[in-house]
């Protein structure tokens, strides 16, 4: 019975396997085992590899990026001490990670800041949400705002230090966005990427309280340091399982690897150094130049149909990609959202859009663009474009000039070697022509000294054999006359 049942059951598997979602065989040799995960470029916040990114699941402490950058890039100065009230303090679950702060403990925004991202204490994050937005309920509008700012629409915070929470969620993706962000924010990598901290006694405190980072990929020595880690941050909590932030910068890269709803401390680091092995072996940057990418002149019309002026639109600046190794610039798709023509105070919002040749977006952005609009005369026509003045791009016309002088001399050489060519090789034909006819001559001269030198051979011999009858001379072969006095002698000559 149970040889009967393999068959059917390896059938079930297939056809089980064939429906799983397209997502997963993103990466199938990386063998991922958290339910969800992104990597971002920093620098463009191109997507390189990703799995249900756009899923929303509990965060736990990664919330903590939001909470320490925004702090910091509303003005607060680390060296400013405060008051901790009781709602700070005493808010947090039982048994959740905290480092004891106490109501009217006086601290620094530097013990919270270090104490909130190395030890992941949540009454530290409460403290710096205090600190920023005078409560820490306060605090919680300020998030989601900033987060509708950097587009993190799949994400709502309802508090400040991660803990499971109706409501609280985010995903993959929307974390990738706010820890780009948060990196841009001065401040934010002295907590990011520390690595130990001592907070000195306070008020409510006498002794130090010392803070040593558990991110793994940080710590040289350990089993899952990973070379290049700036900097990271990690979450657990019962709904959101593990959870995992780490940026790393190798060579030009800088990558943004997120990781989450991981079952165990140990599945999210190598996930993560899956993730990140398989990005930096297998993509690499590329530099499109803002001269190299087309221009656009667009008419601006008014109501009526008639040309008021006109927009000239460009790329503003260079754009960095990072791309699979190999890939070219003539393998890329370019794709503009830009009208035939703007109509009088219509909206002006032209967009690049950039496709790798498996179809993959690569980079979507404004692109840059001035108005120059028509001035009336009397008649009420368009008589000459104001804001149009003429600069000679004389650095452009210059490379330009020298590019074709190069060419026209690169094109000289060329002819020049081939002309040499040709006139060696007809220099050549003409020696061989000029050898051959010394040999045909020198040959016609041997053959005639050869034939004069046989004439005189023949000639002695005839004169050899001779008869001469009186002043008559006689060759072998004619008869002289039978009447001659018999006293004349044969080749006497005589």
């Amino acid at each position: 019975m149970k040889k009967r049942l393999l068959p059917f059951l390896a059938v079930v598997v297939m056809v089980f396997a064939a429906m799983a979602p397209e997502a997963h065989a993103l990466t199938p040799q990386l063998d991922i085992i958290s339910d969800t995960y992104c990597v971002m470029d920093a620098a463009t916040g191109q997507i390189l590899i990703e799995k249900g990114m756009h899923k929303q699941k509990a965060p736990a402490s990664i919330t903590k990026i939001l909470t320490v950058a925004l702090a910091l890039e509303r003005g607060g100065n680390p060296d400013d001490r405060y008051i901790l009230d009781y709602k700070t303090c005493h808010s947090i679950e039982a048994g959740s990670t905290h480092i004891a702060l106490t109501e009217q403990e006086e601290i620094s925004l530097r013990d919270a800041l270090m104490a909130t991202m190395i030890m992941s204490a949540n009454d530290a994050a409460n403290a710096v949400a205090q600190y920023s937005a005078g409560d820490m309920d306060d605090f919680i509008p300020l998030m989601n705002q900033k987060l509708q700012e950097l587009g993190a629409k799949d994400t709502q915070f309802m508090n400040p230090n991660g803990l499971d929470q109706s409501g609280h969620y985010t995903t993959a993706y929307d974390m990738c966005l706010i820890t780009r962000w948060a990196m841009g924010v001065p401040g934010f990598y002295d907590y990011y990427g520390a690595l130990d901290y001592t907070m000195q006694p306070t008020n409510k405190q006498p002794q130090q309280r010392p803070f040593s980072s558990r991110h793994n990929m940080l710590l040289t020595g350990m089993k899952y340091s990973y070379e290049g880690t700036l900097g990271g941050k990690l979450g657990y909590t019962y709904d959101a399982r593990h959870t995992i932030v780490t940026t790393v910068k190798r060579g030009e890269m800088t990558l943004i690897c997120v990781a989450m709803d991981s079952p165990s401390t140990y599945d999210k680091y190598k996930d993560s150094i899956k993730l990140l092995d398989y990005c930096f072996e297998n993509f690499g940057t590329l530099s499109l130049r803002a001269k190299n990418i087309q221009n656009f002149e667009v008419p601006i019309l008014d109501n009526s149909g008639q040309r008021i002026g006109r927009v000239n639109i460009q790329a503003e600046n260079d754009i960095p990609l990072l791309v699979s190794k190999g890939t070219e610039v003539k393998d890329l798709t370019f794709s503009f959202n830009i009208p035939e023509s703007y109509l009088s105070g219509e909206e002006i919002a032209p967009v690049l859009t950039i496709q790798d040749q498996n179809g993959t977006q690569l980079y979507q952005g404004a692109m840059g663009y001035t108005v120059l609009q028509a001035a009336a005369n009397g008649t009420g026509k368009p008589s000459f474009w104001q804001g149009e003045t003429f600069v000679y791009p004389i650095k452009e016309t210059a490379l330009l000039a020298l590019r074709w002088f190069g060419i026209i001399l690169g094109a000289l050489v060329a002819l020049l070697f081939i002309a040499r060519f040709f006139i060696r090789l007809h220099y050549r034909k003409v020696m061989e022509e000029r050898r051959r006819k010394r040999l045909a001559a020198k040959k016609r001269r041997a053959a005639a000294l050869r034939q004069q030198q046989a004439r005189q051979r023949r000639a002695a011999a005839a004169a050899a054999n001779s008869v001469t009858y009186g002043n008559v001379t006689y060759w072998p072969g004619t008869q002289p006359p039978q009447d001659l006095p018999p006293s004349a002698s044969a080749g006497s000559g005589k």
